[in-house]
């Protein structure tokens, strides 16, 4: 009488079906590489530059007014070069300079002064940034962060200028936008950037003369910026 072989014997050999490895990504983007590329926009001021004591019959201050960015300057164009490096396929650390070209503020003539008439404004930033993708290697989420320094300038038609800077970079830019790849060489990053900052030196030059635009009694304030800007970037020399 027939008895079949007991469990996991049989009359031949056993084979065990192992399937094929996954294949490996084919990525776009590289690995690693020199990243730069430049980013144009639209640069929105706003935010309070300091606060001015109006003194009290009773002596010391009765209370603050502000004095805002817009004041002396109006929104404008800007760009940005951005040099760095891409780590990791999804990272990029880099260096940055953004320049706007701002318009005429709503205050005609600086107090206490005979400016004249408006000639330019213009504003510098130069900051160390991080920069995250989701997918380096379609359409990806980008968030970027920023810390830098920040001048700014107003210039007058008798040779007065109006200059705001920072003793140490305490500027903070926050980005989101989308990183599109075209080739391994090139990406484009329409991005809306968010920033935060004080200016620590408010000065007016003029006649070779440099004088403190505050006073003691005044009192530093918080200014903002908001961009819209489209960058393309090449990634040169990557690997991996």
């Amino acid at each position: 009488m027939y008895e079949p072989p007991p469990p996991g014997q049989g009359y031949g050999p056993q084979y065990v079906y192992e399937p094929p490895p996954p294949p490996k990504p084919r990525h776009v983007a590289p690995k690693y590489s020199f990243w730069l590329g430049p980013r144009v926009g639209w640069f929105v001021p706003f935010g309070t530059v300091f606060y001015r004591c109006n003194p009290s019959t009773l002596g010391g201050c009765g209370s603050f007014s502000g004095v805002d960015w817009n004041d002396y300057a109006s929104s404008g164009p800007m760009f940005e070069i951005d040099v760095g490096a891409r780590l990791g396929r999804n990272y990029n650390l880099f260096l940055l300079w953004e320049h706007a070209s701002l318009g005429r503020g709503e205050v005609k003539e600086l107090q206490g002064t005979e400016s004249g008439s408006f000639d330019s404004a213009s504003s510098d930033y130069f900051g160390l940034g991080l920069r995250v993708s989701s997918d380096p290697d379609k359409v990806g989420f980008l968030t970027e962060i920023n810390l830098g320094a920040r001048r700014f300038k107003a210039e007058y038609a008798n040779d007065t200028e109006l200059q705001f800077s920072e003793d140490v970079p305490l500027e903070l830019r926050l980005g989101l936008g989308a990183d599109i790849r075209f080739s391994r060489l090139f990406s484009l990053s329409p991005m809306v950037t968010l920033g935060i900052g004080r200016f620590d030196t408010i000065e007016l030059v003029q006649d070779g003369n440099t004088r403190d635009l505050m006073s003691d009694a005044d009192e530093f304030a918080s200014h903002g910026w908001l961009t819209f800007q489209i960058g393309g970037h090449f990634d040169v020399a990557g690997g991996g």
